[in-house]
């Protein structure tokens, strides 16, 4: 393909997307790519009803949503001549156009990451595209890398299907680094989909079965029969499994409670090929609490509630204060405070003792950085659930401290 010719390819591509004709304001709905017929993207409230969102992208194989609410379409190069993949951004007021162009014809697989990057899976390498749209290689090469989940923790876990045994490599959220999550044993059926709950399982559409994998890596059999080709959690912790259906009987989409109950979500014919929830965000505001620190048991606690859907789309900062309260005419503070925060089941997600140490960038761009090196601060992105944060003295020491809680636009 000459220059003119990608240029009219990209432009044909922009001017057949037809954008919805009014905002949309229905956070917890269901979104469906189905990439045959032209290229639709559907819309599913959770009663069931069922419109077109948007028409003509014409290989609309991927969906994300940042947690800002705007859509992001990956619409895959491939074909009868391979092109350029393009990305397109729909914002919540319904405006929208191509994001970003990807140099590669194979785009298999988009997510979001805390800090608001968007990392695309091309088979042979991950991408990282910022928010301005900049591009840089996140980890190459990976070949084989399908299917991408990020954990609470900002992990990132990919799918490689290769010739022989299939696995999941799980990479810390820079990138830096890399290990072995699960490797299957003998060659065997591809992985089309995986998505996290909101408590750490991941789940895993491999061959014709759902498979659940616990962090430690234990694996169960939560659903078989079927190959689905998306999989996604709504708020409630309900999963939603997409495969083809060909006829107006066949179910295209189905509904799995926590429990494992299964029912049809909605009925063909549909070829979807993939899954998003529009997130709800509700977010904390701030919490502050302040009170002597000692040893053991007695150490200072705050709870917290975070709204929302089961996408890690909440952004906070938690802070542990101690030697900076002096300046307030607080005596006998802690002068080192050790920071813990802990999600419902009392894991522990992040812990910190002085607040440069970690996400340093991210907190002093919310504009919450601790006066005090010694300090404590914890960013994190969080799904809704319910929340604790602990604050110990180092070396057991004690004082006077005070824990807090911020919402953070990013």
């Amino acid at each position: 393909m000459n220059t003119l010719q990608f240029f009219m390819s990209v432009c044909v591509a922009l001017a057949t997307v037809v954008l919805p004709a009014r905002a949309r304001s229905a956070p917890g709905d269901l979104y469906v790519a189905e990439p045959t017929g032209g290229g639709t993207i559907y819309r599913f409230t959770p009663a069931r009803d069922r419109s077109t969102f948007l028409t003509g992208p014409s290989q609309p194989v991927e969906l994300a949503f940042d947690r800002l609410g705007n859509l992001f379409l990956g619409n895959s190069g491939a074909g009868t001549i391979p092109q350029p993949s393009l990305i397109y951004k729909i914002s919540p007021d319904a405006s929208g156009g191509i994001f970003v162009t990807i140099s590669s014809s194979s785009l298999l697989d988009m997510a979001f990451d805390g800090a608001g990057n968007l990392l695309v899976s091309t088979g042979s390498d991950i991408v990282k595209i910022a928010s301005d749209g900049t591009q840089s290689t996140f980890a190459s090469p990976v070949e084989g890398a399908a299917a991408l989940a990020l954990d609470r923790f900002g992990n990132l876990y990919v799918a490689i299907n290769a010739p022989g045994a299939n696995s999941i490599k799980k990479f810390t959220p820079d990138g830096s680094s890399s290990s072995a999550f699960v490797t299957f044993s003998g060659p065997g059926d591809s992985i089309a989909a995986m998505a996290f709950n909101v408590t750490g399982d991941l789940f895993v559409q491999r061959g014709d079965s759902i498979l659940k994998i616990t962090p430690d890596g234990n694996q169960s059999v939560f659903s078989t029969g079927d190959s689905y080709s998306a999989l996604a959690f709504d708020r409630d912790g309900n999963l939603f499994a997409a495969l083809n259906a060909f006829g107006p009987g066949d179910a295209a989409i189905v509904k799995f409670t926590p429990d494992g109950t299964k029912m049809t979500f909605a009925s063909g014919p549909l070829l979807p090929s993939d899954l998003a929830f529009e997130p709800v965000t509700e977010k904390v505001r701030n919490i502050s609490a302040r009170g002597l620190v000692g040893t053991g048991d007695d150490v200072l606690i705050g709870g917290f509630i975070v709204g929302g859907s089961a996408l890690a789309n909440n952004a906070v900062v938690v802070r542990a204060l101690g030697p900076s309260l002096s300046s307030a005419g607080v005596g006998h503070t802690l002068q080192d405070p050790l920071l813990e925060l802990h999600d419902a089941s009392g894991m522990l997600i992040a812990t910190n003792d002085n607040w440069q140490d970690t996400r340093k960038d991210r907190i002093t761009a919310s504009g919450l950085a601790p006066s005090d090196t010694r300090e404590s601060a914890i960013f994190a992105t969080l799904p809704a659930g319910n929340y604790t944060a602990i604050v110990r003295g180092a070396g057991d020491s004690t004082g006077v401290a005070v824990v807090e809680v911020y919402s953070v636009s990013k």
